[in-house]
């Protein structure tokens, strides 16, 4: 028999799931407390037990978001039944997927939220707190597998990819692009260039193998 914490915590997944699924249709502005509540089927009160502002939902739902992200790319990064080429495809398609199913508004918000304009930088931390690890085990792939120029070190690489999460945060600062939504349009270009970005120099044989050879 479940707790009461534990109950309750299972009603704010409830609600978190109920919001990222209206915010990622309809949009944040749009959505309203009580089409949360109505579709996490809780009372507006009960909402507001866990979350005091539509703001504060939003902000935990973009949290959840990167929590859950880094746990599903990290599931694609440790299958080594696929290749390293077969892996970056898998995470390119993954990525603009979602982005294409995100609306318009609500892709503003994480972007908003991710640079801090929200009035902290708790979704930037969260961000960097699961970078390391998550971006060493695909290096370390990508090393592996003889598909990472040696002259790339992990250091520029990390770089490289805070460049990119720092576009993102902040595209309205650049002439451009203006707006997370002008961003989102060429969201599978920049992740093709992103990924393959990685790669370096092309590796003097194509035909990689399946599986990276393991010592």
């Amino acid at each position: 028999m479940a707790t009461n914490q534990q109950r309750r915590e299972q009603q704010r997944q409830n609600i978190l799931r109920a919001a990222e699924k209206l915010f990622m249709r309809d949009g944040f502005k749009v959505t309203h407390i009580k089409d949360v509540a109505t579709e996490a089927q809780v009372s507006q009160v009960t909402l507001y037990k866990y979350f005091d502002s539509k703001l504060t939902l939003g902000h935990q739902v973009v949290l959840a978001l990167i929590e859950t992200g880094y746990a599903d790319y990290q599931r694609m990064v440790d299958d080594h039944s696929r290749s390293f080429r077969e892996l970056i495809q898998l995470m390119i398609t993954t990525k603009t997927t979602y982005a294409g199913e995100m609306s318009d508004d609500f892709y503003q918000f994480v972007a908003d939220d991710m640079g801090g304009r929200l009035g902290n930088d708790e979704a930037y931390q969260a961000y960097q707190n699961g970078k390391e690890r998550f971006w060493d085990s695909v290096i370390a792939r990508g090393r592996a597998a003889g598909m990472i120029a040696p002259s790339l070190t992990d250091k520029a690489l990390i770089m490289y990819l805070d460049m990119y999460v720092q576009y993102f945060s902040s595209p309205a600062s650049h002439p451009l692009v203006g707006s997370a939504t002008e961003y989102k349009k060429y969201a599978d270009q920049l992740m093709h260039l992103f990924f393959y970005g990685f790669i370096g120099d092309p590796p003097a044989n194509d035909d990689e193998p399946t599986k990276e050879q393991t010592n």
